[in-house]
């Protein structure tokens, strides 16, 4: 049902969200066995209580529907998932639900709920118009990067590229990665390289990769889903580099590609320097637990926050050193 939905993704098949989630459910209309409108839930399970959350490497799911979705439609839908669960983490709504979505809400004021955005670029113009489209900052530093003659090239192998993750940018994430979040990925990789839904680029200096760069393809639309660099990588542009090179090898085709911006504003703004659109899409939120659980939920998250702040101040303290050795 997923394949012939106005809103198709790579999210919402069932052997992805099989991957990504810890379990998973699914609101269906109209019935179990005939069903023409599908809301996926990923639940995970806390303190002996299901909690609807946004996995890793799913940045929105929300109702697929094989026509347009009326406001009654969402409405229902949306009361049902929203009354189930005392804890909703956070669920995200497919940017082509926002319309009718942020209509439906008007009429459930008890519903809390953000607007985020993620930059899409459209692929159907020439080399010459992708390129016309970037900010006067991007084509420069695509100049830079040029000029350090990147070799690029696909790739079957995920593991440079989770090396350079984990070395150069997991410790900025809030609260860490864990072992396990690599482990999904590589079933990712391992499930859409078999259905050939997936590329992986590197841009190397020799024998040395710098930068790298996945993306995941389902019909028309390209998602960046993730991406690494070293400091020679930063510096060299490489990411850039990659980025244009797939832009023009995919030029005049009506593909979309999704840059899953995170909703941080110095990201937003490079992924925005390609020249895409800034798509809004709905999260809900909900916390409507016991009062000892919610206090425990708390106690969690400044245990979380304490770590991450001790590990900024080690890195600081450290850094003097490092730079003895360099």
């Amino acid at each position: 049902m997923i394949a012939d939905s106005l809103q198709k993704v790579i999210y919402g098949f069932s052997w992805y969200l099989d991957i990504v989630c810890e379990d998973w459910y699914a609101l269906v209309w109209p019935s179990a066995t005939d069903y023409k409108i599908v809301m996926p839930l990923p639940v995970k399970h806390k303190y002996g209580f299901p909690v609807l959350y946004q996995p890793h490497f799913c940045q929105y799911l929300g109702i697929f529907s094989n026509n347009n979705l009326t406001e009654r439609q969402v409405v229902t839908f949306l009361s049902a998932c929203y009354s189930h669960y005392y804890y909703i983490s956070s669920y995200s709504f497919h940017p082509e639900n926002y319309k009718t979505l942020q209509m439906s809400l008007q009429s459930l004021a008890n519903i809390k709920y953000v607007v985020n955005t993620t930059s899409w670029l459209s692929l159907d113009g020439s080399e010459n118009d992708l390129a016309a489209g970037y900010t006067y900052d991007r084509k420069y530093n695509l100049k830079s990067g040029l000029q350090w003659s990147w070799e690029l090239g696909k790739s079957n192998d995920l593991k440079p590229i989770i090396e350079l993750f984990a070395n150069n940018h997991a410790s900025g994430i809030e609260g860490g990665v864990g072992i396990g979040s690599y482990k999904v990925l590589e079933a990712i990789f391992t499930e859409t390289q078999r259905r050939k839904c997936s590329e992986l680029w590197y841009a190397k200096q020799g024998d040395q990769i710098h930068a790298g760069i996945l993306l995941l393809k389902e019909a028309n639309f390209a998602i960046y889903i993730f991406n690494a660099a070293n400091d020679t990588g930063r510096i060299g542009n490489a990411r850039t580099v990659l980025l244009d090179h797939y832009f023009t090898q995919n030029a005049e085709r009506p593909t979309i590609f999704d840059f899953e911006s995170p909703q941080v504003d110095s990201i937003k703004s490079f992924y925005r320097s390609f020249g895409g659109d800034e798509i809004p899409f709905i999260t809900i939120e909900k916390t409507s637990l016991p009062s000892p659980l919610q206090q425990l939920l708390f106690l969690r998250r400044l245990l979380i926050k304490a770590k991450r702040d001790l590990y900024g101040a080690l890195c600081k303290i450290l850094d003097p050193f490092r730079a003895t050795r360099s």
